[in-house]
């Protein structure tokens, strides 16, 4: 395919495309092809367009394809660019096959913005059933802002998608990337030939379309469980899967007869052509067209040429069914005059005979519903209602009342109990109310099958969490539903929590609100199953300075649209006794197993009632990019959730490519620069633990994944050094150590050869994993080996044992792996597979980490497992201090600290890190111990000059760290002294990053006094200083703790000027049009030489020119006059003995005077 990019004028028209080409230089090529004039057929009526997401309604996807250059479509990402797996996109529907040959984008510098922002890596695809897609235009590196693409040849499709794998450049001010098209424009025409003449005029009704009748499937493919009607406007179903769940309950094993009448536009020989997913019959005027009863896919059958004469109706009938997986089906004809095309919608017409609804829906609030007759009514039966049976999911609902809705031809139904969002409506008449039509014809019995348009737009997967302290925060992730944005609350997109205390009420004066960031607030559109989309609104709220260990209530939502209250009580100041759930893939394919799932976590809270939070490692969901199996696995567990924190690790079934794991929850997203997806790597502190949750990506790691995870483990040494928690226990899903599918993974492998010796070195007590779905408990293992001789406790618990405990607890849903053959199992201790779903209660104190292991269904634990450690902290370390090595590198130094009994707690190390941040956001490092020394140093490579840095120094027995000693590091001197001993003053270069005079202070006494700077070169007086006495540096700043910087001394020595006080000088500056300097000269002493004034005139302290004139012993008053006007000028005047090209120094006979 050839393609061309040109930069045009940014009038968007179907006649600048020729006139922009031609301008630019390029003329197109013609056609060698015969088509109607070109129009931009994504402007043509009955176009819709969809996209991966958009920011708010003024920037929905529809703005991309309405013609108007000033509104466009934006979607806002994250972090992390989009990719070739998973880009931005723009869908547009064009409603039937158009064929393009030139499509027009319109991108962010169509507006004027920087061309940094234009799409830079974009295709478009094309497709005929929204399913198999072609490429047509591939785009690498644009910078245009509106970019033209001419196709080589035409394509004939319907549907239309733009991919961006590169947006331009991300937003420099928050990192995040965005999709910006202003326009989506594709040019050509809709038939390729032309339908002759009609013969017949075709009329339109209301009475058009097929009566669809839908039914169960049985085994054999025939008719099973009728389950409703409906009217199909035709036959041209790109995906079948959500018309099918809706009728009967079910996307597979259904059947469906569509029967009718069939009016051709012109007489003819009619060739019929059918395709779908799976089997169908055609019948035309009674007679069998098509027979494919067969359980394929995708296979265009061609029927016998049928004769039919136009104007004219025939009986028209289609069956169908589907079996398992995709569904889809089409209808095309053809005649010797007229291309093959789908069979349009205005030549179908309902039986004959039907009386029945042609169309149906439930009000929004639920209720009541309007049914739509194919004509007038005549006046309704006073007990109409009586004959109708309404139902909803089966159950009945009295309907006490019917009239005629806002047309005579409309009936409205009004309901007792009002219908609920996704709920299965059946309307049936039994025909014995007389009901009319006007013209007097009698309205049969019939049963119909209403659109249920309500939606419930209250908050949805509801997750509380920790973000901060639980001492004093809760976070808050949550959806709303974005269906029928126009039926939503005007307020559907505030990000609202309310939080007071348990025994108030919301309306009081105690409530606390907290509103959510809005670039936090994100309306989405997501896949609910493989064949579904929906909109959503992703919220987030953070609920800050709450009340150490008090207990609260809250909802979350919006004025009017609140959740169901939820409770929470936060840590008290000091809670070192809790306990918490630990759980692992919950995932499921059905709502059945998250069914399951929220009965263990049920089992789990029964057995600990006072959990302080949830641990969950992973794979919480099957499908991560599935909203329906989010929905499932927050929605059957709710109400738990609604009082439970829930930590969540991110597994290979939510990411790394797929953001609804970020969308979900509210964690910190600090850790690392690319996390895969957002939010998955975090820490926090709960009572004396600090735990660390790690992201092991997907199963097999690009060099993206491969960098993330090298980041977290810089990030999880960091943490390590820098908390004072007793227990640091890691949590992430796919385990290092297990028994099952994937314990000889070669991607497990090579992450417990990266792993274990990060584990040994920063002394982590527990790991807790997931991924395997056994149950496997290890040894204590260091060194990738079991430690023997573990010290016992007098209850047999192990006392402060070297290395790691891991954890795996099989499932909390309802997948298993078998225990698989031929792995060394030489770090196991415990382990085996129940088949049932397994979940752990930890408790903590003080001095022990407690894990019990439960079986679903058991009152007691099958496996319990106790660490005691009664080991103390070491001390601090001595003499920190920092210096700087011969070629200016940082250089700490200090002496190890005293150990009372080296053989029972000896320091084994030392962990240094950079308070600020300052070498980068996880810098730090591990000095090891040598036996019997006691003086350390280290040189931090990396530093920058002119900068100043904060670090800590930490000794590490087996397991703890010691209090931080810290030391501050001196900024570097100012440079390239200057002394002008003439002048009195002494300048310098100043420290790269600190610019203002106002960071300086200068010293006249060797460094004894210092005082503020001024200006640079800094005035020090006319005394007579050694070279060295006059210094600069950068002064300190107590409230950010930086320490005086290093000083730059004189390089020369100043002398006192020779000065004879013969004349005294005054005088006043004046401005106005021009600048004007009046001096008035008092003699001081007896003097007949020579004598000039000298006046200077200085632009602030840039000399400019000077001048000089004789000063005679009669006129002591000189006006000077300056051709410059502002405030930045003034002049300094002084009086010399000589003023000529000798290269001697003059004598002052005066002070100088500086008027300004």
């Amino acid at each position: 395919m050839k393609k061309s990019i040109t930069l045009t004028s940014r009038v968007l028209a179907a006649v600048m495309i020729a006139t922009s080409l031609f301008a630019a230089g390029i003329a197109p090529a013609q056609p060698a092809y015969a088509q109607p004039d070109a129009t931009n057929v994504f402007a043509t009526a009955g176009v819709t367009v969809s996209a991966n997401g958009y920011v708010s309604d003024q920037a929905a996807p529809a703005h991309a394809i309405d013609g108007n250059p000033t509104s466009n479509w934006v979607y806002k990402g994250d972090t992390n660019p989009p990719s070739q797996e998973n880009p931005y996109w723009l869908k547009v529907d064009a409603g039937a096959e158009a064929t393009v040959h030139q499509f027009v984008i319109a991108h962010a510098g169509y507006s004027g913005a920087p061309d940094i922002y234009n799409t830079r890596d974009y295709t478009i695809e094309t497709s005929e059933d929204d399913v198999h897609w072609s490429p047509v235009v591939s785009v690498t590196n644009n910078t245009y802002g509106l970019t033209t693409h001419n196709l080589s040849s035409p394509v004939t499709a319907r549907y239309f998608k733009l991919n961006i794998t590169d947006p331009g450049s991300a937003d420099l001010t928050t990192g995040e990337y965005s999709a910006n098209i202003y326009e989506f424009q594709a040019f050509g025409f809709v038939e390729t030939k032309p339908l002759v003449p009609v013969v017949t005029p075709l009329a339109s009704g209301s009475n058009q379309g097929l009566l669809g009748e839908y039914y169960l499937g049985n085994s054999d493919f025939s008719f099973g469980a009728y389950k409703a009607t409906t009217v199909d406007p035709q036959i041209n179903f790109t995906n079948l899967d959500p018309i099918l769940q809706s009728w009967t309950g079910q996307q597979d094993h259904a059947n469906v007869r569509w029967t009718g009448q069939i009016m051709p536009p012109q007489s003819g020989d009619y060739t019929f052509y059918m395709m779908g997913d799976n089997g169908f019959r055609l019948w035309v005027d009674d007679k069998i067209v098509i027979d494919h009863w067969v359980n394929d896919w995708d296979k265009e059958q061609t029927g016998n040429v049928v004769s039919l004469e136009g104007g004219k109706k025939y009986n028209f009938k289609i069956e169908y069914f589907e079996d398992t997986g995709g569904s889809n089906l089409y209808l095309r004809w053809s005649t010797p005059n007229m291309a093959k095309i789908i069979v349009p919608s205005n030549v179908f017409y309902l039986p004959q005979n039907y009386t029945g609804p042609i169309a149906g829906n439930i009000l929004k609030d639920g209720s009541g519903a309007y049914l739509t007759m194919s004509s007038d009514m005549n006046n309704l039966p006073a007990n109409l209602g009586a004959h109708l049976t309404f139902t909803a999911d089966d159950q009945p609902i009295q309907v006490p009342s019917v009239e005629l809705g806002s047309t005579p031809s409309m009936l409205k139904l009004n309901l007792v109990t009002k219908v609920k969002p996704n709920q299965v409506v059946k309307i049936s008449y039994d025909g014995q109310a007389n009901l009319q039509f006007a013209d007097g014809t009698v309205v049969g019995s019939f049963m119909y099958i209403p659109v249920n348009d309500v939606v419930d737009y209250s908050p949805i997967a509801i997750a509380m969490s920790f973000n901060g302290s639980p001492k004093t925060n809760r976070s808050f992730a949550w959806y709303t539903s974005y269906e029928k944005p126009d039926n939503a609350p005007a307020n559907i997109a505030d990000s609202i929590v309310e939080v007071v205390p348990a025994d108030k009420d919301f309306g009081s004066s105690d409530v606390k609100r907290f509103t959510g960031k809005p670039e936090e607030t994100k309306i989405l559109n997501l896949k609910i199953t493989s064949s579904t989309n929906g909109a959503f609104i992703s919220h987030k709220a953070l609920a800050v300075g709450l009340t150490p260990g008090t207990a609260y209530k809250y909802r979350v939502g919006s004025d009017g649209n609140w959740s169901e209250t939820g409770s929470f009580t936060t840590e008290s100041l000091i809670e070192n006794d809790y306990e918490f759930l630990y759980m692992t893939d919950s995932q499921g394919s059905n709502s059945h197993d998250y069914e399951v799932f929220a009965d263990t976590m049920k089992q789990g809270l029964d057995h600990y009632p006072n959990s302080k939070f949830m641990v969950m490692t992973g794979d919480e969901v099957d499908a991560g990019s599935l909203e329906s199996q989010w929905l499932d696995y927050f929605g059957k567990p709710q109400s738990m959730f609604l009082k439970l924190p829930i930590m969540a690790a991110v597994g290979n079934h939510e990411g790394p490519y797929n953001d609804n794991y970020y969308y979900h929850f509210n964690y910190p997203n600090d850790s690392i620069q690319n996390p895969l997806p957002p939010g998955s790597v975090y820490s926090y502190d709960y009572g004396d633990a600090h735990i660390m949750v790690l992201n092991t990506m997907d199963i097999g790691w690009d060099d993206r994944q491969k960098e993330s995870f090298r980041q977290q483990v810089e990030w999880l040494k960091k943490e390590v050094a820098e908390t004072d928690r007793k227990w640091k226990v890691v949590a992430f899903h796919k385990a290092i150590y297990s028994l099952g599918n994937h314990a000889l993974d070669s991607d497990i492998l090579s992450m417990r050869q990266m792993l274990y010796p990060v584990f040994d070195e920063l002394g982590i007590d527990v790991v807790l994993q997931g991924h395997d779905h056994t149950f496997m408990r290890s040894y204590q293992m260091y060194n990738n080996a079991p430690v023997t001789n573990v010290q016992k406790d007098q209850n047999g618990n192990a006392l402060n044992p070297d290395g790691t405990l891991y954890m795996i607890n099989n499932s909390a849903g309802t997948k298993y792996y078998d225990l698989q053959n031929g792995v060394d199992r030489y770090y196991a201790a415990v382990y085996e597979q129940p088949y049932q779903p397994i979940y752990s209660g930890i408790r903590m104190t003080e001095n022990s980490f407690t894990i019990d292991s439960y079986k679903s269904g058991q009152e007691q634990p099958f496996d319990t497992y106790t660490i005691v450690r009664n080991d103390a902290k070491p001390a601090p370390v001595a003499q920190l201090a920092a210096s700087k090595t011969a070629d200016g590198k940082e250089l700490l130094t200090w002496m190890a600290p005293q150990v009372a009994n080296p053989e029972e707690d000896a320091v084994r190390g030392f962990r240094i890190y950079e308070i600020d941040g300052k070498l980068g956001m996880n810098w730090s490092t591990y000095v090891p111990a040598v036996k019997d020394q006691a003086n350390y140093q280290y040189v931090v490579t990396g530093t920058q000059p002119g900068q100043s840095y904060k670090f800590a120094v930490k000794a590490v027995d087996k397991r703890d760290n010691s209090v931080a000693s810290t030391v501050n590091t001196a900024l570097a001197a100012p440079t390239a002294p200057v002394v002008n001993d003439g002048r009195n003053t002494f300048g310098w270069t100043n420290v790269p990053g600190y610019a203002n005079t106002a960071d300086y202070e200068y010293s006249v006494d060797g460094g004894a006094n210092w005082l503020p700077v001024t200006a640079n070169p800094q005035p020090v007086g006319d005394n007579d200083y050694p070279a060295g006495a006059v210094q600069v540096r950068i002064k300190a700043n107590a409230t950010s703790g930086l320490a005086a910087g290093l000083s730059l001394a004189s390089n020369l020595p100043f002398t006192t000027n020779f000065v004879e006080d013969t004349y005294k000088i005054t005088g006043e500056l004046k401005r106005g049009e021009q600048l004007q300097l009046d001096v008035t000269l008092e003699p001081l002493a007896n003097y007949s030489s020579d004598a000039y004034i000298v006046f200077e005139l200085l632009e602030g302290d840039k000399p400019i020119l000077m001048n000089a004139i004789p000063i005679k012993q009669n006129k002591l008053t000189f006006k000077q006059y300056f051709n410059v006007v502002g405030q930045e000028y003034k002049v300094k005047a002084f009086i010399f003995n000589q003023y000529d090209s000798e290269l001697r120094v003059p004598l002052q006979l005066a002070r100088p005077k500086l008027f300004e």
